[in-house]
């Protein structure tokens, strides 16, 4: 019999939702740390606490009542980790989460690694900005270190002209300036890793976003076994490296010359992987369950092509006929306002056939 345990979950949006519904698949109970009380994964949880992160107060008391504690975002201040770490065991482990919660500091550890990433650098000041650009050539993007998801907080720019409109913009946010790339594809992959430094890995998605947002990741992707082992080496690499216990998504771009480079790390559930919970033996959130309470990680087998379609801000009005789609499953995240870019659930397509 599966042992009893609580899980606590810092974050109630539509990951730590479909965490805790993984969570109570396999008998344990959760406990979800929100920010209001409407949100998605309040509606499942067994236990709520509603509170700033800033609450050092609730956030002891959260921790005292829990077993363990897991993310479902890497945008949480590490203030806050510290104080829930000096009572239970956090997951995915503080480094990850301090290192992919920077984007400069993310690239500067890879960099580290010897993996490549594109071009980059801090920028501080308009002046910077404008000798960058020059030197990386047009166009380049412009993206707050941190905080930023879903194309909030970057900027794309195509020549000098357009760089004019940031004379006198606000250089007391940390900025770092991303050279272009030949892409030919962007992809990614998740991995679950143990206590023990086991791993599995989810199948390769190929994504496609619009606007800054995914908008659909598609399974299993079209690139030869050599790109795919090297692809899994990186994760295995950067997993070890920062110690995850639990799942981590890694971004990457491939460019025309089939070169392999890391974009973004994400120590947490990943919306490119959400066809697992149709279209393989183990979805990532049980994965991480097992993960996190000691329990054996499955090995990931696809059953069959799939690809995840997200559902945006007012397009949720229109996606009750998915519900009449026999190679369609629906998943709407329950959240109480729509706004324009906001994911309000997922679509999984049976390519099968």
């Amino acid at each position: 019999m599966l042992s009893k345990k609580v899980i606590g979950i810092i974050g109630s949006g539509q990951l730590g939702k479909m965490t805790a519904i993984a969570a109570t698949k396999l008998g344990k109970n959760t406990h979800i740390f929100a920010s209001a009380e409407g949100d998605p994964a309040c509606s499942v949880a067994d236990d709520l606490t509603i509170a700033d992160l800033s609450d050092k107060k609730a956030l002891e008391s959260f921790a005292r009542s829990v077993d363990l504690v897991t993310i479902e975002s890497e945008n949480i201040p590490c203030d806050a980790v510290d104080i829930v770490s000096r009572h239970v065991d956090f997951y995915p482990g503080k480094r990850a989460l301090y290192i992919a919660q920077n984007r400069l500091r993310e690239k500067d550890f890879i960099r580290s690694l010897g993996i490549k990433t594109a071009d980059y650098k801090n920028i501080q000041n308009y002046d910077e900005l404008l000798e960058s650009n020059r030197t990386f050539g047009y166009p380049t993007r412009l993206k707050t270190t941190e905080m930023g998801y879903d194309g909030k907080g970057q900027y794309v720019i195509n020549n000098d002209s357009e760089a004019k409109q940031f004379v006198s913009f606000d250089w007391n946010t940390q900025y770092i300036l991303e050279a272009s790339i030949d892409l030919m594809k962007e992809i990614s992959i998740v991995v679950a890793r143990d206590r023990n430094g086991k791993m599995a890995f989810f199948p390769i998605a190929e994504n496609h976003h619009v606007d800054g947002i995914l908008d659909t990741s598609t399974v299993p992707v079209k690139i030869d076994s050599k790109l795919t082992q090297e692809v899994q080496q990186v994760a295995r690499k950067i997993a070890d490296v920062l110690d995850v216990v639990g799942i981590m998504a890694i971004e990457f771009f491939i460019t025309e010359d089939n070169e392999l480079l890391v974009n973004e790390l994400a120590p947490r559930p990943h919306n490119s992987c959400h066809w697992s919970l149709d279209a393989c033996n183990i979805s990532q959130f049980e994965q991480l369950v097992r993960v996190i309470c000691g329990l054996p990680m499955q090995e990931v087998m696809l059953r069959f092509p799939c690809m995840t379609k997200n559902i945006i801000g007012s397009n949720i009005y229109d996606s009750h006929g998915y519900l009449s789609d026999k190679k369609a499953s629906l998943t709407i995240y329950g959240k109480k306002e729509i706004r324009d870019k906001r994911k309000m659930g997922h679509v999984n397509i049976d390519l099968s056939c």
